[in-house]
């Protein structure tokens, strides 16, 4: 899908969640409904028009500024990576208005670099050196979006380092497009996984345990164990915790204690902010929640059907589990559609079930492409109100309380505390998280 305009993220920016069921005190976000996201489209093509015309040189100049920057849309780093980036920006600061518009390319756009995603200087890279001898290694997939990396990720880390005070937390991420996009744009460097691995061989490290904030063991995950693997010999003791959601199970039917406990935070979070007194009582009213996960082709796609499940168990009958990708089928935007219209409901809000709320929440889900969800929504004709919650799951209180009762079980793990990695690993977590 192609992003958003660059107004955009002025109205759909998302305020800080409260928490149901944590401690944390924040603001309500604000839902955006289709209509706005409409008409702020509008408004900014308007003005639009009041930038001169480009002049040829001006485009041939925005035209190597979109070469740049499809350089470094890549997902492997080299030696020249960092100078690549700094060149880009370079080129895209020395551009008039008129430029900076028609810039493009594979990837590129004028939103690469002029799409304002808040306040780099709230986030903390966590690329110190000085670890000592224990390290907690928080990997994520990462975002752009500088609020929501700050909010989401840099909460569970925050908090992890609060619960395991004898430990250092550092952070890699695993999108090195991601990882390039922060380095040019805003000068941010964080470092992948083999970097943090070897931040933390040079460090003395000696005992390492990694903590994914992922949703489930899918592609990443598997990716990130093999790296691991690798690099296991320079650890005296390594852990690789759980995930969110936990084991995948054997099928849809088969809900760990992980899933029901994020799919009732998810719900409680989403009724709170959404100005409902219970999800059945919204349900009543004739509003329904869709929760939209990424999607994968990997086996662990049948997560998402164990979150429908978990929703079904739990007796949210007005909550559905969609994916971007659409990967089950049943998880894509026409099938949940239909589903939704079958049900009766014809008030929808959408929120994001994922951990960060960046570039899928805002433009997949909340976008004023009519590609996105919101908008596939209200051109169905079948809903009379469509509303977005632009908030990621890192910002729930006792989300972050399920990593710490995984990072949990990997320390016992790493220092011999449990039989085995498996069943007791999962148990451990689990009584924690409960």
């Amino acid at each position: 899908m192609r992003k958003t305009k660059l107004a955009l993220l002025a109205l759909t920016a998302a305020l800080a969640v409260t928490a149901c069921g944590g401690k944390k005190e924040e603001k309500k976000p604000e839902t955006v409904s289709a209509a706005e996201t409409q008409a702020t489209e509008a408004t900014e093509a308007t003005e639009a028009t009041t930038l001169a015309p480009a002049t040829d040189e001006e485009k041939a100049k925005a035209a190597e500024v979109g070469k740049k920057i499809d350089a470094i849309y890549v997902q492997n780093w080299s030696e020249d990576t960092e100078k690549l980036c700094k060149e880009a920006k370079e080129a895209w600061d020395a551009l008039s208005d008129s430029a900076k518009a028609e810039v493009k390319g594979e990837h590129a756009s004028p939103e690469y670099f002029g799409l304002d995603t808040g306040d780099v200087t709230k986030d903390n890279p966590l690329n110190q050196d000085e670890i000592g001898e224990k390290e907690i290694l928080v990997v994520s997939f990462g975002t752009s979006y500088n609020d929501s990396r700050a909010k989401d990720i840099g909460g569970i880390e925050s908090y992890l380092a609060k619960q395991f005070p004898d430990y250092s937390v550092r952070r890699a991420f695993t999108s090195q497009i991601i990882m390039n996009h922060i380095l040019a744009r805003d000068g941010e460097k964080i470092d992948n996984v083999e970097q943090a691995l070897e931040r933390a061989k040079k460090n003395g490290v000696k005992e390492l345990i990694v903590q994914p904030t992922h949703l489930m063991q899918g592609k990443e995950y598997d990716e990130l164990k093999e790296t691991l693997d690798k690099h296991k010999a320079d650890f005296a003791k390594v852990a690789l915790a759980e995930p969110l959601l936990g084991e995948v199970g054997k099928d849809a039917e088969e809900i760990n204690a992980d899933k029901e406990q994020v799919a009732t935070l998810l719900v409680q979070a989403a009724v709170t902010d959404g100005g409902f007194d219970s999800v059945q009582k919204a349900g009543q009213e004739g509003a329904a929640f869709v929760f939209l996960g990424h999607g994968t082709s990997h086996t662990a796609a049948i997560t998402y059907s164990e979150m429908q499940t978990a929703m079904r168990k739990l007796g949210y009958n007005n909550v559905f589990i969609g994916t971007v990708e659409g990967e089950p089928a049943e998880t894509a935007v026409d099938a949940v559609i239909e589903a939704v219209k079958k049900a009766g409901f014809k008030k929808v809000t959408l929120r994001p079930m994922m951990v960060v709320a960046g570039d899928h929440a805002h433009n997949d889900m909340a976008g004023a492409e009519e590609d996105s969800w919101v908008q596939k929504f209200v051109a169905s004709k079948n809903f009379d109100r469509v509303e977005t919650q632009i908030l990621g799951l890192g910002g729930i209180a006792d989300i972050e309380k399920i990593y710490a009762a995984h990072t949990q079980a990997a320390i016992d793990q790493a220092e011999g505390k449990t039989a085995e990695s498996g069943a007791a690993e999962t148990t451990a977590a689990e009584s924690k998280a409960n």
